[in-house]
């Protein structure tokens, strides 16, 4: 949408509300361009007209952005919880060895909610009664979760919806590198772990042992 396509909105805007504080100079004409010119001008007229037939009060930026995604957006085709969850313990069942492949064949909304491709490994090593009990619950409240947040960035900007994409692409990128070495320590934290037979005393002396050879490293 171009400025000149803008400025007619407002225009048919400020005749059906005229209250001076509603777009009231340049400044917020400037606002409001920069965060709806992604909107197509026919698609954003039409939301317009929907929202000046049927509320009362001036719109918000949220407001023109809602109608306009509403107009456009199809019936909510997205998979019910039960049915995602469907497809996650499918590839649960094949992440033991191959949990990268399969957390890339999920849905956008299932992978966020499952979080990783180690979190499918990690339940498909689990007991799997607790995988369809505890972990079916987890990831179902992440899913309705992840299912309303991705309705609500459809109706951020363009350049918003990259810009928190790719934030969300370096924190995985980031998880992956630490993913390493947060094993390592894990395996040698539960290396230097007493047997649990032990007795109180034979577990001090291993403690204090474990103490001075650290200190030495």
């Amino acid at each position: 949408m171009t400025r000149e396509e803008f400025k007619t909105l407002v225009k048919g805007m400020k005749a059906v509300y005229a209250q001076p504080t509603f777009i009231p100079d340049q400044d917020a004409f400037n606002v409001w361009f920069e965060l709806l010119k992604d909107i197509p001008y026919q698609q954003a007229n039409v939301a317009i007209q929907k929202y000046m037939l049927t509320e009362k009060f001036p719109p918000t930026i949220a407001d023109i952005r809602e109608k306009a995604t509403q107009i456009v957006e199809s019936v909510d085709s997205s998979m019910s919880e039960l049915e995602a969850w469907s497809l996650v313990r499918k590839a649960v069942r094949n992440s033991g060895y191959h949990s990268v492949e399969e957390f890339e064949k999920l849905p956008e909304a299932c992978q966020r909610a499952v979080g990783s491709a180690a979190n499918l490994k990690e339940w498909a090593l689990m007991d799997s009664e607790r995988v369809e009990t505890v972990e079916q619950s987890h990831f179902i409240r992440n899913y309705r979760t992840t299912v309303q947040r991705i309705s609500e960035e459809k109706k951020l900007p363009e350049s918003i919806r990259l810009l928190i994409a790719s934030m969300r692409d370096n924190a995985l990128e980031l998880e992956k590198k630490e993913q390493p070495a947060l094993e390592a320590k894990k395996q040698a934290e539960e290396k230097t772990e007493p047997e649990p037979g032990m007795s109180e005393e034979t577990r001090a002396k291993f403690q204090q042992v474990m103490r001075n050879l650290q200190g030495k490293v």
